[in-house]
């Protein structure tokens, strides 16, 4: 085979996985001894592969999808860094220190510092290696990513590309290409870890994996678990957070894979109490996960509140105008079911603008004949039946709410109340609290070692990526780029300075 042809069929057994050649050389690649093994070919997996290879190591790539790539086919590619090419030639004045600080902040102090510190610390030659490789951010970035109800970084570091986490991906790969014809990188597709090996020691030596029905084993100096979260996985999602899956966009390919390997080494996990949910959206029906169709604008800075938010026991558990965004989340996190209901009367469906972001008002009404998150009746007594509330429950709530109108003080505290809740028919969109990451993730150290639970290193046992847990890069709120960050920067930067031991 011609050089020219073999790197032809490389680059498409790499991007696919599906050629001829791509499985002979996965059945060789069983009879080798590699410097890193690498659970997982996408955010984290595919810089650490890209960087030890350039450093001569052999890696094998193990992925149980058919194409490399992972989350970055689908997430938004948001990242951050500070101390940029990019912010100096715009004059922005940044570091890591501030990136960290301002990280810290955001979260209210409940991210994990040693894993914020790395990341601050290493993500800005993480951005400018991507730059260098022709990502382009979008006109007028970086940016803060300041949104409504919700201050984020002090400087402009948040950046992302017209083609979201694929224009990281695209870069990744170009840079890839040489180190695959040099053959210093396999790719095993379609195949699932199921076992780490460990010597007498318990030191991690290879994986057991299964690809087409047949058990094959992998041996190797080192073994970095980059298989990503567990927010495809409702099972696992329900018994690692405690909530259901109500509502999922993520990599189908994310079971927990690796959480399950790290674990039956004595690895422990973390984060249970940094779940964290949006403040709801609509769904399509009660199979959950189920589909996204819309949501109610909730941000008094964009549509101040007419309606009232009540919990499944027929109170009011936020004041409806509260600004910070923050706060009505960790509000719906308390509320049993992390449900409530939007409702309304007839007047306000009149004359308050249309809530449902981008639906009109003609929209919303033929929705309450359809949509099974919708419920109308002609009083509020038959509308908390219809939602299987408290039917005075719900009465009082809303007669404290209108008592207090016009001039009295809200049980709650809101200030913007436009009219009482009171001509019928009555009105209600159910919302629902979800959240599509991993909070909960394996324990390392500084040096991204897995820990057991006695805080002893799993020796030859690494880890990088969503595996170690939303809750470690951004606690129980949203950081701006804090997913895909400390992934990328984490691949690279072990990538950079494992050692590569060779018997």
């Amino acid at each position: 085979m011609s050089p020219l042809s073999r790197r032809t069929v490389i680059r498409s057994a790499f991007a696919l996985g599906a050629s001829a050649l791509g499985w002979r050389r996965s059945l060789w690649a069983a009879e080798q001894l590699w410097d890193f093994i690498v659970v997982g070919a996408g955010t984290a997996g595919l810089p650490f592969a890209l960087f030890a290879a350039r450093r001569g190591a052999r890696i094998l790539l193990i992925d149980a999808a058919s194409r490399v790539g992972g989350n970055l086919h689908q997430a938004n590619g948001q990242i951050s860094g500070a101390g940029t090419r990019l912010q100096r030639s715009l004059g922005i004045t940044d570091s890591a220190q501030r990136h960290f600080d301002d990280v810290m902040r955001v979260s209210q102090g409940t991210a994990d510092r040693d894993i914020v510190r790395l990341t601050a610390d290493h993500a800005g030659a993480m951005i400018d290696w991507l730059m260098d490789g022709g990502l382009t951010p979008l006109p007028g970035h970086p940016v803060t990513g300041d949104a409504p109800g919700r201050p984020m970084y002090s400087v402009r570091r948040y950046l992302w590309a017209k083609n979201e986490g694929r224009d990281i991906l695209e870069v990744i790969n170009r840079q890839l290409e040489p180190e695959l014809v040099r053959g210093r990188i396999v790719a095993q597709l379609d195949t699932r870890v199921s076992e780490l090996l460990t010597d007498e020691r318990g030191a991690v030596e290879g994986v057991r994996a299964l690809h087409a029905g047949q058990s094959l084993v992998f041996r190797g100096n080192t073994v970095l678990l980059t298989s990503g979260g567990y927010a495809a996985n409702p099972q696992l999602f329900r018994r690692l957070c405690g909530f259901p899956n109500y509502s999922s966009g993520a990599f189908p390919f994310a079971q927990g894979d690796g959480l399950e390997l790290a674990t039956s080494v004595g690895g422990f996990l973390r984060g249970r109490d940094k779940y964290r949910s949006g403040f709801g959206s609509i769904l399509s029906g009660e199979s959950f996960p189920a589909k996204v169709t819309g949501r109610f604008i909730t941000f008094p800075q964009i549509r101040q509140p007419w309606e009232l938010y009540v919990n499944v026991l027929g109170e009011r558990f936020v004041r409806e105008d509260e600004p910070l965004q923050r706060e009505r989340e960790q509000a719906l996190l308390h509320q049993p079911e992390l449900r409530y209901w939007i409702i309304f009367d007839e007047a306000i469906f009149r004359e308050a603008p249309p809530g449902v972001a981008g639906w009109s008002r003609e929209q919303m009404r033929a929705a309450f004949d359809s949509h099974p998150m919708f419920a109308r009746a002609d009083t509020l007594e038959a509308l908390a039946q219809r939602l299987g509330m408290d039917a005075v429950a719900v009465a009082h709530t809303v007669a404290a709410y209108n008592a207090a109108l016009p001039g009295g003080t809200d049980p709650l505290g809101r200030e913007y109340r436009p009219r009482p809740v009171g001509e019928a028919p009555f009105y209600a969109i159910r919302h629902q609290g979800h959240s599509a990451t991993s909070a909960v993730g394996v324990v390392v150290d500084r040096r991204l070692r897995v820990l057991q639970g006695g805080g002893n290193p799993v020796p030859n046992l690494y880890a990088a990526g969503e595996i170690l847990g939303s809750g470690a890069s951004m606690g129980n709120a949203f950081a701006a780029g804090m997913m895909l960050t400390p992934a990328l920067t984490f691949g690279k930067l072990l990538g950079s300075s494992l050692p590569i031991h060779r018997t």
